[in-house]
């Protein structure tokens, strides 16, 4: 199964660059239809492992983690390809500017390094965001085992298999740093996730990234 789903991969990530480099910058319809199937295909891969989390099965969810990757590298070669070439597309709705960030969003850190001062721009711009632009900012401070700033992050107790928020740096004023970007209060915010994924969710304001790192690892 792992190596079909990784010739798959390939073979979509192949086409993906291809069909990048085949449309104009400035084709807005094309992009939009294209940033439209796009965009099913992330959120569609990771609904339905939402919904399988209510059904445990190891086998399946493997499954499902393994499809979703294949998609997202495929989504991955269009949008690193079209940011390259064109820089980011002028003249798209909210929705497909939004789409970008997704991509960005679920990819490795080095995809999410090379793209993240586009982003910026874009979010300084009004174009995207400024959420989006927190969202990502946070994973990749996650993601470099530093203390995050926004408090969008979260990851499951291996022992407990409770939900967590990462830890924030200066939880003392992150209400305002929230505000700042656009964010839903940490309570609301907190009750989105627990209801997203059927799980409990904890802030231990004490918690460090030591800790949680560790949380992170069945022992």
């Amino acid at each position: 199964m792992k190596t079909i789903l990784f010739f798959f991969a390939l073979v979509v990530l192949g086409l993906g660059t291809a069909v990048a480099q085949e449309i104009p910058c400035n084709d807005v319809a094309q992009l939009t239809a294209k940033l439209k199937a796009i965009r099913d295909t992330d959120q569609n891969s990771r609904q339905a492992l939402i919904q399988q989390m209510k059904i445990p099965d190891p086998v399946k969810m493997r499954q499902l983690s393994q499809q979703m990757l294949a998609s997202d590298k495929a989504n991955q070669a269009f949008v690193g390809s079209l940011l390259d070439k064109c820089g980011w597309p002028q003249g798209l709705a909210s929705l497909e500017n939004n789409t970008l960030f997704l991509v960005i969003d679920h990819a490795d850190t080095a995809f999410m390094s090379r793209y993240f001062p586009l982003l910026q721009q874009q979010a300084d711009k009004g174009v995207v965001q400024k959420s989006d632009l927190a969202t990502l900012q946070d994973r990749m401070l996650m993601r470099k085992g530093l203390k995050q700033l926004y408090g969008t992050q979260t990851f499951k107790n291996a022992q407990t298999q409770v939900m967590t928020v990462w830890p924030v740096e200066d939880a003392t004023h992150l209400t305002e740093r929230r505000q700042a970007m656009g964010l839903l209060p940490m309570d609301t915010y907190i009750q989105l996730v627990k209801n997203t994924y059927h799980n409990e969710v904890t802030w231990d304001q004490t918690l460090t990234v030591a800790e949680a790192q560790k949380a992170m690892w069945k022992q």
